[in-house]
């Protein structure tokens, strides 16, 4: 991100005008004219630089492993919300046994144990 502001900031300390039709056509702005051609490749390459973000964004969107309601693990009521969330969030009034953040229960063999879960 640097690489496009920072010729910027050195032409506009120069003096240059950024919109003009021919910024040659100003002798004060042609010493510092090799700064806009800088600008403009770290513009192009920047852009390039997007195109596997977006390429991943949409092919993980439609072709992406679906994950599973509670990928990590968490406790609290709000994972055990279907989704999309039906109106209320819940399909039923859930009833809470213990609270959020217990884990490592002694003798517990996980410890993953939902608010929701009786046993």
């Amino acid at each position: 991100m640097t690489g496009i502001f920072l010729p910027m900031l050195f032409m506009g300390m120069a003096g240059a005008s950024r919109r003009l039709y021919d910024p040659t056509a100003h002798l004060h702005n042609l010493p510092v004219q090799g700064w806009n051609v800088v600008s403009t490749i770290s513009a192009y390459c920047l852009a390039v630089f997007q195109l596997p973000f977006i390429f991943n964004f949409f092919n993980s969107m439609f072709n992406g492993e679906k994950t599973p309601e509670n990928p990590w693990q968490a406790t609290t009521l709000e994972w055990a919300c279907p989704s999309p969330p039906p109106h209320g969030n819940f399909e039923k009034t859930p009833t809470v046994y213990r609270g959020p953040y217990e884990y490592s229960v002694p003798g517990r063999k996980t410890d993953f144990w939902m608010q929701t879960d009786k046993s």
